[in-house]
């Protein structure tokens, strides 16, 4: 018995699932097609042996947020703290941690596709062990303690580049069918290490102690206790994370054939490749630079938070760890209904838009009209707190569905470099948007009280903008990888039009 499939049928593997030639089913995730005459789709369920290792990962990247957001509400004031003057380089230091991740988040990917996923964890956790520690002790750097501090936080950024290690574990140990909840499990283990952060920060800001030159104080406490979790850490991957090794070279095979069954076309012999797996260069760099874009904005809102507050509200970092936290909170609740399945039933891309909308209308929220419309010099504080609350639901939105769309759009196996590119791109938007932002706030600033809020909120305002228009025209690009609709010939009956032999399904008994 042999059966044959039609040149449309594996067309439509090569060219990749087609939107508007199939529906979608409620029950599978909601980037897998089936095909519109009704046959179903039936993926392979991820084993639970690497269910524990995931949330390993998950807990890493919990872990690498606590210590990233512990010390935004203080390093304005730490660098005031060593200097007054050195307060005018707080986006330059923010920047040299997206600087640190834009480089190594791309190798740390490249060494987990070769060598165990263990390997890069531990070595990267312990490289921003040592950046923290010197961040703790640069006030005893005098005048070059800006330097300083700025090659300390590149060193805990070069550590982070494991995030996209974390993602790359998690997205190739799942199936498309729950790609989306993990992802968002992932994104949800970010938002709660940002809500966290915050918190702890605020309550460090009671701590003061002193041994000779060194401190531990509302500024130093916080390296120090990164130092701590990070030590955590490692001792949970070297005991826990020994997941089932496979042989990483022959699973990134890509000459093997698509389809395991009898496919004939043409004449091709049985087990001949209907197409060399590949990735589809476009929606990669279409989904990199919508992330880019969400974490551009992101780190405008983060980076100029505390100025804002501190100009218009007087605010220091007690209240702006409870602004950061109360914001936190709201972004983990959207976390967690993210992760929820039945989040699934709804297709991704539309989920991103409203995610985009979102955030595009925070930041027309957080622009100060002073200006056109005379209101008073500072921002409003209802206004604040509204924008702050769109920036709280649209920001977890955009950056999870991203995540999960791209974990789709790419070879289901060895996903470690295409992770490190999108956290890369994440990483450039992240150093940029400090820079520039910090450069329209002070040069507008001194022109007019209102004037730098204004321009910058109404820039990144067409920067979201500028998402949800590439997001909408490349929408149907966004679709699965071609190894993800190879089940769906597997699993449909042959064709029984009786036209020509090579473009029907035949069956022949003896």
């Amino acid at each position: 018995m042999s059966l044959q499939y039609s040149k449309d049928d594996i067309e439509r593997v090569n060219n990749g699932a087609s939107y508007n030639r199939y529906t979608l089913n409620d029950e599978d995730d909601d980037l897998l097609p089936k095909p519109a005459h009704g046959s179903q789709v039936h993926p392979v369920q991820p084993s639970n042996k690497y269910a524990m290792y995931i949330n390993l990962m998950v807990l890493t990247v919990f872990l690498q947020s606590i210590g990233f957001t512990v010390m935004m509400p203080s390093m304005f004031d730490y660098l005031k703290y060593i200097d007054p003057s050195f307060g005018q380089y707080n986006g330059w230091i923010i920047a040299c941690y997206s600087a640190g991740q834009f480089i190594a988040s791309p190798l740390f990917g490249w060494w987990s596709n070769r060598r165990p996923t263990r390997e890069p964890l531990v070595i990267s956790i312990v490289i921003s062990m040592i950046g923290n520690i010197l961040y703790a002790v640069c006030y005893l750097f005098g005048s070059k303690a800006v330097f300083i501090m700025a090659v300390a936080r590149f060193i805990v950024g070069f550590g982070a580049g494991n995030v996209s290690v974390c993602r790359a574990f998690a997205s190739e140990k799942s199936d498309i069918s729950n790609k989306t909840t993990t992802m968002g499990k992932m994104s949800g283990a970010q938002g709660v290490g940002f809500v966290l952060g915050p918190g702890i920060g605020f309550l460090m800001a009671y701590l003061h102690a002193q041994k000779g030159q060194f401190l531990f104080n509302q500024y130093t406490a916080p390296a120090y206790l990164s130092v701590v979790t990070a030590a955590f850490n490692i001792l949970i991957l070297l005991i826990k994370f020994d997941p089932p090794r496979e042989d990483k070279k022959s699973a990134g095979e890509e000459t093997k054939p698509l389809l395991g069954g009898d496919v004939e076309e043409d004449g091709a012999s049985v087990g001949t490749p209907i197409k060399k797996a590949h990735n589809e260069t476009l929606p990669i760099f279409v989904s990199i630079y919508l992330f880019a874009v969400v974490i551009s904005i992101f780190a405008v809102f983060e980076t100029i938070l505390t100025e804002m507050t501190a100009k218009d509200y007087n605010w220091q970092v007690k209240a702006n760890g409870f602004i950061l936290g109360g914001t936190g909170i709201l972004s983990v609740a959207v976390f967690i209904i993210i992760a929820m399945p039945f989040i699934k039933k709804i297709d991704d891309r539309k989920t991103a838009l409203f995610g985009f909308l979102s955030l595009f209308i925070a930041l027309l929220l957080l622009a100060n009209y002073g200006a056109p419309f005379h209101w008073e010099n500072s921002l409003p504080k209802w206004q604040f707190f509204l924008g702050s609350v769109f920036v709280s639901i649209g920001y977890p939105i955009a950056s999870s569905l991203i995540y999960a769309i791209f974990s789709k759009v790419l070879n289901p196996k060895l996903q470690g470099t295409k992770m490190g590119w999108l956290t890369a791109g994440g990483s450039l938007a992240r150093m940029l948007g400090p820079i520039w932002a910090q450069s329209i706030w002070n040069y507008k600033a001194d022109t007019s009280p209102t004037l730098g809020g204004e321009v910058l909120f109404f820039t990144t305002a067409g920067i979201a903008l500028s998402g949800f228009v590439v997001l909408l025209a490349f929408y149907r690009k966004l679709s699965p990888h071609p190894d993800y609709v190879v089940p769906i010939l597997q699993q449909k009956p042959p064709t029984s039009t009786p036209t020509t032999p090579t473009t029907t399904a035949t069956e022949t008994s003896h």
